[in-house]
């Protein structure tokens, strides 16, 4: 006994993908599509778990799942704030997710932090995904949250420029899937709507900011010299911005 909840993991070999591509991948742009296609088809089937035959049953609470998720984030915002500055479009996204909360949906497994880099793929191709990790945020709610998260890091060549987004990942590279392409195959595997998702997209790129304005708080306080926090005085404002960008599209 350890005195303190814990798991154990299998090791599993393979590739986690975020700034660069494995060799195989890079030298074969065609077989990116296929590292796409093994995300989505992945979340899909994660979706499709019957949780209660699991025995998930108590392992979060669905009903008000988005409702939640946006009262905690509004109030993470207004504890970080006073250590850093006013962003008036986090304030405006906010406002407007509050009002625009979708109706509800049968809750499945949401991973709660879905992305190309919380995966693990085989590095030759074709692309076969292996396993998903980081389940630290999983919960039992609405599906597509998940799918908005992993969309507001997949990055397109016609995008505009995003610093911190850009030198994190790489599928603005020929060969990826777009976003439309993505949510299509979701959408078709799943059997859910996804003709509106903008709500889950500005909820994602508006956590996302919250969540690293908190990181440039401890930058400011002086108890990280990590680098990469000194680049979020633009990049959480760009962040916001692009939240209250796509709730004008």
């Amino acid at each position: 006994m350890i005195g303190a909840p814990f798991y154990l993991m299998e090791r599993v070999e393979g590739a986690v993908i975020r700034d660069r591509l494995p060799d195989g991948f890079e030298a074969d742009p065609a077989a990116r599509r296929g590292l796409g296609e093994e995300l989505v088809d992945a979340l899909a089937e994660l979706h499709e778990v019957d949780w209660r035959s699991a025995g998930l049953e108590g392992f979060g609470k669905p009903a008000g799942y988005l409702e939640r998720q946006v009262r905690r984030w509004k109030s993470q915002l207004a504890l970080t704030e006073p250590l850093t500055r006013t962003i008036p479009e986090l304030h405006a996204a906010g406002s407007w997710l509050e009002s625009h909360l979708p109706p509800p949906v049968p809750p499945t497994i949401v991973h709660g932090d879905y992305k190309l880099d919380n995966v693990v793929f085989d590095p030759t191709p074709p692309a076969r995904l292996r396993v998903i990790l980081d389940w630290e945020m999983s919960t039992i709610g609405d599906p597509l949250a998940d799918v908005g998260w992993m969309l507001s890091f997949w990055r397109e060549p016609s995008d505009p420029a995003e610093p911190l987004m850009d030198a994190q990942t790489v599928t603005a590279l020929p060969g990826f899937p777009t976003r439309d392409e993505m949510l299509a195959r979701y959408g078709k595997s799943s059997g859910r709507d996804v003709s509106d998702m903008t709500f889950y997209f500005v909820l994602a790129v508006w956590k996302l900011a919250i969540l690293l304005e908190g990181s440039f708080a401890r930058h400011l306080a002086g108890v990280t010299d990590d680098p990469f926090f000194a680049y979020l005085e633009q990049s959480v404002p760009a962040l916001a911005h692009r939240a209250a960008s796509l709730i004008r599209s």
